[in-house]
C-alpha cells in the first residue's frame, strides 16, 4: 500500500493482535463503512502514512517521502472472515523513500489488501491476508473527512 510501503511484510506490524478483536463488526452489519476520506497512521519508527480515498474510486497515498496515485475498489464484508477486500492499482508512483526505506517504483502494481473496521467505522487495520497475522494500523479517519 503506499508506495504501498506497509504491504511489505518486513514492516507490517500490529502492536497487539488482541487489539484486533476490537475491530470485529457485529454479525448483522454487512454493509461496508465508508472508506471515503482521509485516513492516517504513524508506524513504530514515526514514519507517517496518509491515505486519501475519493468518492470516484481514485486516491492518493503519502508514505514517508513517497507520493502515490491509485485507483481502488472495496468489496463487501466477508461474513466468514470479518474482512473487506480492497483492490488497489498504483497509477503513478512519484518517487521518494517510503516508510519501509524503499525507493521502488510501484507504478502499475496491483495489490489486494484486507480491511477490518472498528464497529464505529472510524478506524481500520490493513492486512496482507484475511487474518490478523500480518497487519498494520490502526488507521484513523481524519475528523475533517467524516
Amino acid at each position: 500500500m503506499p508506495s504501498v510501503a506497509p504491504l511489505r511484510l518486513g514492516l507490517l506490524a500490529l502492536a497487539s493482535l488482541a487489539a484486533g478483536l476490537a475491530f470485529a463488526l457485529p454479525a448483522d452489519r454487512i454493509e461496508a463503512p465508508s472508506l471515503t476520506g482521509v485516513w492516517r497512521w504513524t508506524d513504530p519508527g514515526q514514519c507517517r502514512e496518509v491515505y486519501e480515498y475519493r468518492p470516484d474510486g481514485l486516491g492518493f497515498i503519502l508514505s514517508g517521502e513517497e507520493r502515490t496515485e491509485m485507483r481502488y475498489a472495496m468489496g463487501p464484508l466477508d461474513a466468514a472472515t470479518g474482512f473487506h477486500t480492497l483492490q488497489v492499482t498504483v497509477l503513478k508512483d512519484h518517487g521518494g523513500m517510503d516508510c519501509t526505506g524503499s525507493r521502488q517504483n510501484d507504478s502499475g502494481r496491483e495489490i489486494k489488501m484486507y480491511l477490518k473496521f472498528k464497529p464505529e467505522g472510524d478506524q481500520h487495520i490493513v492486512c496482507v491476508t484475511p487474518s490478523l497475522d500480518a497487519c498494520f494500523g490502526p488507521l484513523g479517519r481524519s475528523p475533517s473527512s467524516r
